[in-house]
C-alpha cells in the first residue's frame, strides 16, 4: 500500500487504540487526537526497510541511516532463521518489520521510553507525528511528477510544534504510546496483506515448513499497490475519523 494509505489507516487505528486504553489511563480530547496523530505516522514505521520510503526520507542523511541498519537486522534475521524452503532474495522489505512480533517488540519498547522519560515522550510523539503528516499529504496513487507531500521542513517544524504543545498542554499519551504505536505498525501489515506481495504474518512460526511465508488474503481478493481498492480502504479509513469521534467525545 501506498504511504498515504498507510497513514489512514494508523490514524483510525491509533484513534480507537487511544479511546479503548480510555477507561485504564484516561483520555480526553487532546489525548484522542495525539494518539490518532502517533498511529498515523506508526503505520508507515515498518516502511523503514525501502531505501526510498516516507519514513527513510524524512530527516534526510540521519533516517536513511537508520533505514540501513533496518534492512542489515532484517536481512541478518531472515538468514539466521530461514528454512529450506523459504527463498526471498535478501529478506530485507517486507520482512522483520513488517512482522507483528516486530510490531510488538518495537511498541512495548518505545513505550517503555516514553513513559520514563519526557524528553523520549516527545522525541516519539515529535517523528510520528511528523511521519504521518507527510504520509497523509501524498498522493493516493503513485507519485507524479508535481506531485509533493507536506515539505520537510514544514513537517518537521509542524510536528515539534504540536508535540510540545502536547506534552506542556498536559496531555499524557506516555502509558500508551507504545500500544498505539504497536497498533499503527500492525495495521501497516495488516494493509500489505491486501496486496500482492503479501507479508510474513506468522513470522516466527512454520507455515509449510517456511518461516517467512508470504500470507494475506485469498489471491482473488487482493490488488496491485495503488489501485482502486487501496483508495476505498484509504476514503473509508479517512471518513470514519469524525464519525468514531463524535461517537466517543
Amino acid at each position: 500500500m501506498m504511504a498515504s494509505s498507510h497513514a489512514a489507516t494508523g490514524l483510525i487505528a491509533g484513534l480507537l487504540a487511544t479511546a479503548a486504553l480510555s477507561p485504564v489511563f484516561g483520555a480526553g480530547p487532546v489525548e484522542l487526537a495525539a494518539g490518532a496523530a502517533v498511529g498515523a505516522g506508526a503505520a508507515l514505521l515498518p516502511d523503514v526497510d525501502h531505501p526510498a520510503s516516507t519514513v527513510t526520507r524524512f530527516q534526510g542523511p540521519v533516517t536513511r541511516l537508520v533505514s540501513a541498519g533496518a534492512r542489515w537486522i532484517s536481512a541478518a534475521v531472515y538468514h539466521r532463521t530461514a528454512t529450506a524452503a523459504d527463498t526471498a532474495r535478501n529478506g530485507e522489505h517486507r520482512h522483520l518489520w513488517h512482522t507483528p512480533a516486530a510490531a510488538l517488540a518495537a511498541g512495548a519498547a518505545l513505550g517503555t521510553a516514553a513513559s520514563l522519560n519526557p524528553w523520549a515522550l516527545g522525541a516519539v510523539l515529535w517523528f510520528t507525528i511528523g511521519v504521518g503528516l507527510r504520509g497523509l499529504t501524498q498522493s493516493p496513487t503513485r507519485r507524479r511528477r508535481g506531485d509533493q507531500p507536506l515539505s520537510r521542513p514544514l513537517a518537521t517544524l509542524a510536528a515539534a510544534v504540536i508535540a510540545l504543545l502536547l506534552v506542556r498542554g498536559g496531555a499524557s499519551p506516555g502509558p500508551y504510546a507504545g500500544v498505539i504505536v504497536a497498533a499503527g505498525m500492525l495495521v501497516h501489515s495488516f494493509g500489505d496483506a491486501l496486496t500482492r506481495s503479501a507479508v510474513p504474518l506468522a513470522w516466527p512460526l512454520r507455515i509449510r515448513g517456511r518461516r517467512w511465508a508470504m500470507l494475506g488474503t485469498p489471491r482473488c481478493l487482493r490488488f496491485a499497490t495503488g489501485a482502486w481498492p487501496e483508495r476505498v480502504v484509504r476514503v473509508a479509513c479517512l471518513a470514519a475519523v469524525p464519525a468514531v469521534w463524535i461517537a466517543i467525545v
